[in-house]
């Protein structure tokens, strides 16, 4: 009877451990699930805390004159019209930014268009600045609809062009229309194709941004 009672003593304790056991394998896959989850909310907060950090002007302008190819911007400058646009004659707020632009490949590379953020807006290519932006000295112009110019501007390896474009509002969204606090800030896209290849795009991670003068 004993005997008995001692084989059923060992087999209750080896139930009872082997549950034991149980419960603290799945509380261990619970806790890693627990942890993997946790890490996983960490490093999406990270990612889309560090997308959504403003950017310096330093960083942004050392970005698009050393990090981008086959067309750098080795400078670029904001201006503001108060009562100007392509026609000479509106009064809605017209703004102007400078880009020089320089070919960094080994290849000529015509350039195509300009497109900045917001991209439902239209933008006018000059060759020349102007004081008031009335000067009608128009290369040629992007919109949705037309991204590509019609014409193109060829630069050869290692040589710079500098080009003036021109939106309603394009130097008028951060700051006061011609006061020394306004700035720009615009994602750019630049369509360009080279002797081998057409329909070429590329857009940077990093928006132009810098001071509108008033003009």
């Amino acid at each position: 009877m004993g005997f008995f009672n001692l084989r059923a003593d060992k087999g209750l304790m080896a139930s009872s451990l082997s549950s034991r056991g149980q419960t603290s394998v799945e509380f261990s896959v619970i806790l890693a699930v627990v942890l993997i989850i946790g890490l996983l909310v960490v490093g999406l907060g990270l990612f889309f805390g560090m997308g959504s950090s403003d950017i310096s002007e330093t960083d942004a302008r050392a970005y698009w004159a050393t990090q981008v190819r086959p067309l750098r911007i080795s400078e670029m400058a904001g201006y503001h019209y108060t009562d100007g646009c392509d026609t000479g004659g509106c009064t809605y707020p017209m703004g102007e930014i400078a880009l020089k632009i320089e070919n960094v490949d080994s290849k000529p590379i015509t350039l195509k268009g300009v497109i900045m953020d917001p991209t439902d807006n239209s933008y006018y290519a000059y060759k020349t600045h102007s004081d008031d932006g009335s000067d009608q000295t128009q290369w040629d112009y992007s919109t949705p609809g037309h991204l590509r110019w019609t014409n193109g501007i060829s630069i050869s390896p290692g040589e710079q062009t500098t080009i003036y474009i021109r939106a309603v509002n394009l130097c008028s969204d951060l700051g006061d229309a011609g006061s020394s606090t306004e700035r720009f800030k615009n994602y750019l896209t630049l369509y360009y194709e080279t002797p081998d290849l057409t329909g070429l795009s590329f857009r940077g991670t990093l928006p132009i941004k810098g001071p509108c003068s008033p003009s």
